[in-house]
Formats: C-alpha cells, sequence, structure tokens
C-alpha cells in the first residue's frame, strides 16, 4: 500500500515540474517573438541593405556602346577625300604559356618558345623596318623575363599588315598560345594627302576645322547601345528587360571639288612661290562661273619664318580680310558703266599730271603716260589697262562726289559689305568705310574707288567677278553638291544666287571688254599666250602692318626699316569671250623691300593652271576631223648649205629645231603642232646666226 502511494506522488511532482517548464518556455517564446516582432517593424522602418550585400543577389548589367562609322567626304566625280577604317594597334602578351612551361617541367618547349619569338623578331624587322631584328628580340625576351603583358609591337596598322604579320612565327598560333594581341581604332585617312587639308579639314579634341567641323552631325552619325547581363558560365548577353538603340552609320557628303584642279592649281602655285622666301602664303580659288560651285581652293601658307615648310596651315580665301588694291577698281568701273556716268571706254579725261585735288597722292603712271605720248588726256580704257589710281579717284569723285553713298549702295549690292553664308564656318567679316563711319574721311571716296578703305575677302573677290562673268547674276559660292547614305542623295544643294542683277548684260560685256585689255596690252600680258583667252585684272596692295611690326614706324605700311607686307593678285575668268571658270591667285609677303605684283607670279600661276586645264578638258580642244591629209613637206632640201635656210616645212618643233641649228641658224616658233610657214623661206639666203621664225599649227 505505501508503495503505490509513493508512484502517485511522484507523479505529481512530475506534472509540477514539466508545468513550470512550460511556463517558462511559453514566456521565453513569447518574448523572443515580441523582440522578432520589434525587429521586423525596426527593420522595416529603418535598416537599408548595404550596397555590397545587394550586389551578391543583382545580376551584373553593363552597357554596350556600337560606335558608328563616320561618313566620307567626296570629291565631285566619287573620289574619296576623306574616309573612316579601321587600323590595329599590335602588342604581344609575352608570359604567354610561361607558366605553363614552368608548371610542367618543360625546359624543352620554353626554348622552342624563345627560338620562335627570335624569328618573329626577324620577320617584324624586315616588314616594318624602324628597328633591327636585334632590338625587336631584346623588346620581346625582355618583356618575357620581365612579365611583360602588353608590349607595343606597331601603332596604326591596316587590316592587310595586319593579316601578314598573323603568318609569322609565334604570331600565327593565335593570342593564347602566340601572345598577339590586336587592338582595333577607326582612324580618318586622307588619300591625297594635304591637297584641299584646310577646306576637308579635321576634327580634335581641341579644335575642329573644315567642311569635317561644318558638318559633322552628318557624318558622325548615332552611336549605338544595349545592356548586356553576364550569365552563370561568365558569358555576356543581351539584357532583355532593357532598351536597345541600334547604331547609325554617318552619311557622306560629297563635295563641288574637282581633284584634278585642286592638284593643278596646288602645284602651279608650289612652282611659283616655293623658292621664293620672301613669300609667306598663296591662295588660289576656282569658281565654276554657272553655278558658282567651287572646284578648287589651295591654301598654302609658311609659318613665321621662311624656313618652314609650304602647308595648308589656314583657310586664307575665307580668312584673309584685307584691302585688295587694284583688283577693286573693276568694282569701281562696273557702277560707273551701269549708272551711266561712263559711257563709253574710249571717252577721255585730262591726265592733270596725275595729281587729283583734295589730298590725294600723285599717280605715277600718269607722269610716265604723260612723257611717252605727250598728250594731257587719258581713255578710262588705257587707265584701266595701266591700273592708275589717278583716272577712278577723278571718275568717282565726279560721278558720286555729292552722294557718295551711291557708289556704297553698290558695293553693299555685290555683297561686300556682309559675311554671307558658306558651307564652312568662319568668313571674315568686310570692312566699308562709308560715309557715317569712323573710317570715313575726305579722301575714302577716292581711295575706295582704286582698292583701299573697304577690306573684304579674296573669296568676295571671286565671287564678284564671277557676277561679270555671268552677265550680271552673281552666284553664290558653295562646296557641298549632296548628302548621300548608301548610294542614296538624302539631300540635294542646287546653286543659289547672291544677287540676280548686279548689272546688265551690256555693261558685264563692257567691262569684261576692259579686262580683256588688261591681259592683251595692259599689266598682264603674261597671260596672253595661255591656251584659252583669259579676262581679268591684277592688284598690288600694301597690308597694314601690326604696332609690333611697325616697331615704332609712325607710317601704318612700312616697319622702322623700311619693309612692308603686301600681296599681289591676279583675278578672272577663262575662256574669256564665254567663261566657264572663275580664278583668282594671290600671293603674301613677309616683311620685306621686295614688290608681289598681280602681273608677275599670281598671273604665272594663272596660266600654268589655265594651261593644264585645257590639257585634261577634252572639250576645248578641236575635234579630229574624219578625214584630213598630212602638212605639205617643203620641196627645198634641208641639207645644211652655208648661207642657204633649209625648209622645214611639215616637220614637228623637234625636228624643225634640229635642222635650223645643224645649218646655223637660231629659230623662235609660235603655236603648236607641225610647221605651217617659215621665215625667211627656204631656199632663201642667210647669214649664219640669224634667226628663222617658224609657224606651227
Amino acid at each position: 500500500m505505501a508503495k503505490r502511494n509513493t508512484e502517485i506522488q511522484d507523479t505529481i511532482d512530475n506534472r509540477d515540474r514539466i508545468h513550470v517548464v512550460m511556463f517558462f518556455l511559453s514566456v521565453f517564446f513569447l518574448l523572443l517573438g515580441g523582440a522578432i516582432l520589434v525587429r521586423v517593424i525596426d527593420i522595416q522602418a529603418r535598416y537599408d541593405v548595404p550596397e555590397e550585400v545587394v550586389d551578391l543577389f543583382r545580376t551584373t548589367v553593363h552597357k554596350h556602346t556600337d560606335m558608328p562609322v563616320r561618313g566620307r567626304i567626296l570629291a565631285t566625280d566619287g573620289r574619296p577625300l576623306a574616309i573612316s577604317a579601321p587600323l590595329y594597334d599590335i602588342r604581344m602578351d609575352c608570359t604567354v604559356r610561361k607558366k605553363e612551361f614552368a608548371d610542367k617541367e618543360m625546359p624543352e618547349a620554353e626554348k622552342q618558345w624563345k627560338e620562335k619569338a627570335v624569328q618573329l623578331a626577324g620577320a617584324l624587322s624586315r616588314e616594318f623596318g624602324d628597328k633591327s631584328a636585334k632590338e625587336y628580340e631584346q623588346a620581346i625576351l625582355g618583356g618575357r623575363d620581365k612579365g611583360s603583358r602588353y608590349l607595343l609591337i606597331k601603332k596604326n596598322i591596316d587590316l592587310t599588315t595586319l593579316n601578314r604579320i598573323k603568318t609569322f612565327p609565334l604570331f600565327c598560333e593565335g593570342s593564347n598560345k602566340g601572345g598577339i594581341i590586336a587592338e582595333a581604332h577607326p582612324e580618318r585617312i586622307y588619300p591625297y594627302d594635304s591637297l584641299a587639308r584646310r577646306v576637308i579639314g579635321y576634327t580634335k579634341s581641341d579644335k575642329a576645322i573644315g567642311l569635317e567641323a561644318s558638318f559633322d552631325d552628318v557624318l558622325s552619325g548615332r552611336e549605338g547601345y544595349e545592356w548586356r547581363r553576364v550569365t552563370d558560365k561568365k558569358a555576356w548577353i543581351r539584357d532583355l528587360d532593357s532598351a536597345k538603340v541600334k547604331v547609325k552609320d554617318g552619311a557622306d557628303i560629297r563635295t563641288t571639288l574637282n581633284i584634278d584642279f585642286q592638284d593643278i592649281a596646288d602645284k602651279a602655285l608650289r612652282n611659283q612661290i616655293a623658292q621664293n622666301e620672301d613669300v609667306r602664303a598663296g591662295i588660289c580659288i576656282i569658281m565654276e562661273t554657272s553655278t558658282g560651285a567651287v572646284r578648287a581652293m589651295v591654301n598654302l601658307s609658311r609659318g613665321d619664318t621662311p624656313q618652314t615648310v609650304l602647308w595648308e596651315r589656314d583657310n586664307l580665301v575665307l580668312r584673309e580680310v584685307g584691302e585688295q588694291g587694284s583688283v577693286m577698281k573693276t568694282v569701281t568701273l562696273l557702277s560707273l558703266v551701269e549708272d551711266g556716268y561712263v559711257k563709253s571706254l574710249e571717252e577721255t579725261i585730262p591726265t592733270n599730271n596725275g595729281l587729283y585735288p583734295g589730298g590725294y597722292h600723285r599717280d605715277d603712271h600718269i607722269g610716265d603716260y604723260q612723257r611717252e605720248t605727250g598728250r594731257r588726256e587719258i581713255s578710262v580704257m588705257h587707265g584701266f589697262e595701266i591700273s592708275s589710281n589717278y583716272v577712278f579717284t577723278y571718275l568717282a569723285e565726279k560721278a558720286w562726289h555729292k552722294n557718295p553713298q551711291e557708289m556704297f549702295d553698290h558695293i553693299y549690292s555685290y555683297r561686300m559689305g556682309e559675311a554671307f553664308d558658306f558651307d564652312i564656318k568662319g568668313m571674315g567679316t568686310p570692312v566699308v568705310n562709308r560715309p557715317g563711319t569712323p573710317g570715313w574721311s575726305g579722301t575714302t571716296l577716292g581711295t575706295t574707288a582704286y582698292g583701299y578703305g573697304i577690306s573684304v575677302t579674296p573669296l568676295h573677290v571671286a565671287t564678284f567677278y564671277n557676277g561679270i562673268a555671268n552677265k550680271g547674276r552673281m552666284m553664290k559660292p558653295y562646296l557641298v553638291e549632296s548628302i548621300e547614305k548608301d548610294g542614296k542623295t538624302l539631300k540635294q544643294f542646287k546653286p543659289t544666287v547672291l544677287n540676280s542683277s548686279i548689272c546688265s548684260p551690256a555693261t558685264a560685256d563692257t567691262v569684261t571688254r576692259a579686262l580683256k585689255a588688261v591681259v592683251n596690252s595692259g599689266t598682264a600680258t603674261r597671260l596672253r599666250k595661255a591656251k584659252l583667252p583669259v579676262a581679268g585684272k591684277t592688284g598690288t596692295a600694301r597690308v597694314v602692318l601690326s604696332p609690333e611690326e611697325r616697331n615704332g614706324s609712325r607710317d601704318a605700311y612700312h616697319d622702322n626699316e623700311g619693309r612692308k607686307r603686301n600681296q599681289g593678285t591676279f583675278v578672272g575668268f577663262f575662256p574669256a569671250d564665254e567663261p566657264k571658270y572663275t580664278i583668282l591667285v594671290t600671293v603674301y609677303s613677309y616683311l620685306s623691300h621686295s614688290n608681289f605684283y598681280g602681273g608677275t607670279i599670281p598671273a604665272l600661276a594663272v596660266r600654268d593652271i589655265v594651261d593644264r586645264i585645257y590639257a585634261i578638258d577634252g572639250s576645248w580642244n578641236d575635234a579630229i576631223p574624219s578625214v584630213g591629209t598630212l602638212p605639205v613637206t617643203a620641196s627645198v632640201s634641208r641639207k645644211a648649205d652655208d648661207g642657204i635656210v633649209p625648209g622645214v616645212k611639215g616637220l614637228g618643233l623637234k625636228d624643225a629645231l634640229h635642222v635650223l641649228e645643224e645649218a646655223g641658224y637660231r629659230c623662235t616658233y609660235e603655236g603648236t603642232g607641225y610647221t605651217v610657214s617659215q621665215e625667211p623661206a627656204a631656199g632663201t639666203k642667210a647669214d649664219k646666226g640669224s634667226k628663222v621664225k617658224i609657224v606651227l599649227k
């Protein structure tokens, strides 16, 4: 009985103990739950997960950018003037397989690798020629010893060269075994080197010029991009949840430039000025008369000293604002004829010893004219031919003295008072000292009439002369014909008129007659024998010096040693009677005691250009008849008999010279082709050493 009571008591005690334990456990878990709830609420309210923790659970996303291919700049016939192409920088991981050979204890393999490296060095030396094979060998093997993973081999090689060097020892084994690293980058290439480089231009981080800058938005295209994410296997794939923008390559621009004309003008100008160290710069522009299309624009200049090479350093055609000298007399003549103040080029004015009253300088040309002819009157035509300042001062003062604004109204109608729009940015703004401006004085009317007191760019001058050649219709110069993409024309630029009538056709014809006289018997006679007849005007202008250049001199045009900077210009058009092109050539000097006249270097350059254009343009050559006969040769023996002129009729120039010189005569000739006549005639008695003139046709 006692035993059973004990067992019951134990059970009751156990239950009490369990109840206590459960009670405390309940309290513990209740408190723990409350703490967890408080913590959750705190985290939700205040806690910010560290970024590095988030990155562990976030998919890596990368923005991949596709660069567009820059558009091309083309000549008018489609030949590329500027193109973009990938070039490659070649580097080498000199440590490739080095660890592999060391871990496997493969000294023979390491030795073979180095032997191939020596062969590679020799191949690189032969390919590039910039270093010896030993120098390449030292660089590669030295890089392997030093652990170089990025050794530069060569920069800026093309794809053809890259494919060739991939066949060289080691490099033919690829990047993992041979260590070759080829990094592509786009490069702008100019196939014609320096030709028209100031017109074509360039874009750099610090500077942008020319067509490359003005049409950058068209040429550059648009970048493309997409977001990519990395897979578990570390491969990059497109993230389909993000946007994608497709790359858009740049469009091409087709220019008006004729690359053959550009080359002709560049060479002709270089030939005339390269050996003359007094020449600082030379420019040329050729425009198509009917449209204003610029077919060539040359800007050659040296640096601060004559020793620097001629290069396309600045666009002087567009930017050089200055007094242009006597080429501006045509502006005055055109205005006088159009207003009826000059009714005939043959009308005369008194010479007055070359001095017009009112503070003007004496014109020495008139003094020479009076001494040579004994006359006291001079025609407008002859005054234009000899480029007399007095004649144009007299005419301008007589016509516009009471209302000088009339002359300046003409100047503005010729668009010489503004920087009109052009395809390249940066045209210089003209300075016109008209009535009411600070530059106006009692002599400004007369000096403006012969080219001073007004400052314009050479492009303004060429545009004006082109208007005369085009019978009074002034066309706007332009350089871009069209914007194209994948062979399709996106936008076409048509010729634009600046002024539909700067003068009547009759006035243009009258002034053209005066311009032809300048070439035939005036200051530009060096152009008389050009292959095509040329009409134009010469001009020489002094350049205003800066205070630093004057070095204390009070004369705006001379320094304290009497030196000056001047420019010589010829501007005109050809063929004279049916103009197709307008041409301007100007040379600029350093500070010098020498003079540079428009009838010398510029005229000679123009003649060379005209002759070469004539040679490549078949439209001016006479058509070859379907039926013809050879010139009849002289029946007189060509044997060099003493005192008897041999006959050379029918011979070419080379053979005719040989025959005449063998006979002891000196020869002069004119024309091209075969000899059609000679003077003295064949068989005539003439002393040895005398001249024989032959005519070829």
